[in-house]
């Protein structure tokens, strides 16, 4: 490929608009040519900033480039064949989804959910299974900025629990794995595009799927830009440019579990107002404005790749519970052995979940990462456009019976560009706006 290989990966991925931020191609550059950095739409996406050896790692490891396996044929390289393995179309392979919460310590109180996450992980550390975990956190050089933040005591798990709702670049995550010493074991948790990266990415690194004994993921619906972040800044009453970090999950103050609220935390600590989540504009998230634009040709929901997934439980009977619980899909044996053994233990509450209730329990991710996928896709080919290759069949006749959607999702887009949080002295004049040509779409 001559020294072209970062300049077509800009081509194929990043200019059409299908990165998703996860930063793996700047990480994996051996000649460092590529660099995180955000756009003019406030997404997180790679630039050229010196020169390509034409290797063509950042091409075999991203997670839209088409390069290398599917995430079908990792995914059942990895499980397919384990004793008790069963599989679901839109879920991946699986041995075991249990429905619940962790009942001991500060998990469930201080999670996103039923703390689940956290527990495992503090498992994987007090068992010795991994000698440090790689999670997202605030990036303290960075004041407003995520990062993978390297843990080791279970006693600090904790301080990183909840969502992050930001992309979160691995490129120095994956240069200081590399750089680790000799023996060294890790657990990552990672969203399910960069599971699938970093799949491929042990497959042409031997040495890093020697150092990443287990890897963990978050169901995924779409990752909001930075530009969400500083219009959750804003609502929160922090200026963005003072904007430490945001908690994206304070829980609720009302019996609703899916109304939980973010917080915006000054670079000196004080925070601002929580906003409910339902109290911010749906233009911003559910149609895509304020979005990485990999995230809408992604089919991933369930982390296909990982060996243990974590999601919220988002299912009727525990719509009041403002606790939060959790689901989590087991892939490979040792993730199943630890979460049967907090069981067993009494650490942690669950009970097995059937299929129908896992899928139910993330139905509106499903719709907008599967469903409607098949219409943006068959859309684009109609536009003849490329795109990455995808599990999901393009349907123009799911694109027809939602083409409402999909021409309110453009409008709002194109006025969003065109009306930047900027230019405007209070943001009830940008949701005035925009809120209005929604009204005004939703009538077409």
């Amino acid at each position: 490929m001559g020294d072209s290989s970062g300049r077509l990966l800009l081509a194929k991925v990043v200019e059409p608009g299908f990165c998703s931020g996860c930063g793996l191609c700047a990480g994996i550059c051996p000649s460092s040519s590529l660099m995180m950095e955000y756009n003019g739409k406030k997404e997180l996406v790679p630039h050229i900033k010196g020169h390509c050896s034409g290797c063509a790692l950042c091409l075999n490891v991203c997670p839209f480039s088409g390069e290398g396996k599917s995430i079908d044929e990792v995914s059942e390289g990895l499980y397919g064949h384990l004793p008790g393995v069963g599989r679901l179309v839109e879920a991946g392979w699986f041995i075991s989804a249990q429905e619940g919460h962790a009942c001991r310590g500060d998990f469930r109180s201080k999670g996103a959910s039923g703390g689940m996450a956290s527990w495992f992980l503090t498992k994987v550390l007090k068992d010795g299974i991994a000698d440090a975990v790689l999670s997202a956190g605030p990036d303290k050089a960075r004041p407003g900025s995520w990062t993978f933040v390297r843990t080791e005591k279970p006693e600090d798990v904790v301080s990183l629990a909840g969502s992050v709702y930001h992309p979160v670049p691995f490129d120095e995550a994956f240069r200081a794995i590399m750089s680790e010493p000799p023996g060294i074991r890790l657990s990552v948790v990672a969203l399910p595009c960069l599971a699938y990266g970093l799949r491929k990415a042990m497959r042409k690194i031997p040495l890093l799927g020697e150092r990443i004994v287990l890897l963990a993921s978050l169901t995924c619906g779409l990752m909001p830009t930075h530009r969400y972040s500083e219009y959750v800044s804003l609502e929160s009453g922090v200026l963005p440019e003072e904007m430490g970090y945001i908690n994206f999950r304070l829980p609720p103050d009302e019996p609703d579990s899916g109304n939980y609220r973010h917080v915006a935390i000054s670079r000196d600590g004080v925070p601002g107002k929580p906003v409910s989540v339902k109290g911010i504009p749906d233009f911003l998230w559910g149609h895509g404005c304020f979005i990485q634009g990999g995230c809408l040709v992604c089919d991933d929901v369930f982390g296909e790749t990982a060996d243990v997934v974590f999601m919220d439980a988002w299912l009727p009977e525990y719509a009041r519970d403002t606790k939060g619980n959790s689901i989590v899909l087991c892939r490979s044996l040792l993730a199943d052995s630890i979460v049967k053994g907090g069981v067993s233990s009494g650490e942690c509450r669950l009970r097995e979940t059937a299929g129908e209730r896992l899928l139910r329990s993330q139905v509106q991710t499903l719709w907008i990462k599967r469903l409607l996928l098949q219409g943006r896709l068959a859309k684009l080919e109609a536009e003849g456009l490329e795109y990455p290759r995808r599990r999901v069949v393009p349907d123009m006749k799911v694109y027809r019976e939602n083409e409402k959607y999909f021409l309110l999702c453009e409008r709002l887009k194109k006025a969003v560009e065109e009306l930047p949080l900027e230019t405007f002295e209070d943001l009830e004049s940008f949701r005035n706006i925009v809120g209005h040509l929604m009204v005004d779409g939703a009538d077409q």
